[in-house]
């Protein structure tokens, strides 16, 4: 009996060997394929040389790009043109009914709404090696897109007018009395809350909306706005800035921090190549380099941007998200019609102009000039000066 019992033992340790070694095999083969796939396009990607990418990313951390690929795969340049995705894309939709052979590899935009009319008009080549050889999970559209960074939406607050306990865990928290009298500042395109009627439907987004203005908030223009707002201390709460906004602030010595409410909406910057693209080799190398861990560390020593959700998160927002473990509302190609939809609807509440400028112009002037101040200030030399003290004497100034 005893000496059955052992060979069984025997039997499962040998089972349970063979089937680790077969795993592990399995894995290593997988392995050896995927660097198998990017060589052979890296190889094909140096045969063109060049790569010609547009969109909102500022040229330095394309220069820090470069270095860094030149020691990882020498033999391919970067050509960028920085700007604003909306005009380029109208631009290569002209062009390629015109006829006019494409000037551009990769568009890029801060959001994928702003790509749609290149989905809709079927423009941008698929790629199935970016998931399968790159091993990223950021890839959208039936992989015409690769995610660059993401841009999370959270609650976000000043410390030194806010305690953590006493900041907004949700969404609803905002419509606490105690915020009540311009104490909130709120972006003007309303995103966040286009995003929560997603998840939540339309109505209850909007009666969500319906109740904060009516705690008399600022509505401002411009994400930067809001948080230099924040941080100058004219406002106890954000919404409508970016987390790593205000972790790049944090850093400054600036009094703000956010909540990861659940759930958190989280917009997408993709990347994504042409099928018309003079270098499609190297567009498709480069967009698929650009996921990886090496890219996004430039990009995010650089503008504290990068992926924050999904398997190859990185960066403080990620770790945040991860410890917190908050619903996310991710934008991608299956919501941003109904994300725009929403937007438009609630738009209408603020009227034809923001409620800032006919509720106190003088409080206006006093938010857009007290932010504009801090965000010099912070500027000048990066960790020399005191964002603090900066926002007191912002805030005495403006008194």
């Amino acid at each position: 009996m005893t000496i059955r019992r052992y060979e069984t033992k025997f039997l499962i340790l040998v089972a349970l060997l063979a089937s680790m070694f077969f795993v592990a095999n399995s894995y290593a083969q997988d392995k050896a394929k995927s660097s198998e796939g990017v060589a052979q396009l890296y190889a094909a990607a140096k045969k063109e040389g060049t790569v010609i990418i547009w969109g909102p990313t500022d040229s330095d951390i394309y220069r820090r790009a470069q270095a860094v690929l030149d020691k990882q795969y020498p033999g391919i340049k970067i050509e960028n043109f920085e700007s604003i995705p909306e005009p380029l894309v109208q631009r290569i939709i002209a062009e390629s009914q015109a006829g006019k052979p494409a000037a551009v590899d990769i568009i890029q935009s801060g959001s994928l709404r702003a790509l749609r009319p290149l989905i809709d008009r079927d423009m941008l080549a698929p790629y199935a090696g970016w998931e399968k050889d790159f091993g990223l999970d950021a890839v959208y559209a039936n992989q015409r897109f690769v995610g660059a960074y993401n841009l999370t939406l959270p609650i976000a607050y000043n410390t030194k007018m806010v305690s953590a306990q006493e900041a907004p865990k949700s969404w609803e928290d905002l419509q606490d009395a105690k915020w009540k009298g311009r104490k909130i500042i709120i972006e003007a395109r309303l995103v966040p809350f286009a995003m929560l009627g997603t998840e939540w439907g339309k109505g209850k987004a909007t009666e969500l909306v319906k109740r904060i203005l009516g705690q008399q908030p600022l509505i401002v223009q411009g994400g930067t706005t809001v948080a230099n707002a924040l941080a100058g201390g004219q406002v106890s709460i954000a919404v409508g800035t970016y987390a790593y906004t205000i972790e790049r602030l944090k850093k400054q010595g600036a009094a703000v921090d956010w909540v990861a409410a659940s759930p958190l909406p989280v917009l997408n910057s993709a990347v994504g190549v042409l099928k018309t693209a003079p270098h499609p080799n190297a567009a498709r190398f480069f967009a698929g380099w650009l996921g990886t861990t090496e890219a996004q560390n430039v990009r995010y020593t650089t503008s504290g941007q990068a992926i924050e959700v999904g398997k190859n998160a990185i960066g403080a927002v990620a770790e945040r998200i991860k410890t917190n473990k908050p619903a996310i509302i991710l934008e991608t190609e299956k919501n941003f019609a109904t994300i725009l939809e929403i937007q438009r609807e609630l738009g209408k509440m603020l009227g034809p102009r923001p409620s800032v400028w006919s509720a106190n112009r003088r409080q206006a002037r006093k938010i857009f000039r007290g932010a504009e101040l801090v965000h010099r200030f912070s500027r000048l030399k990066r960790g020399a000066y005191d964002l603090n003290t900066i926002a007191d004497e912002v805030g005495e100034r403006l008194s």
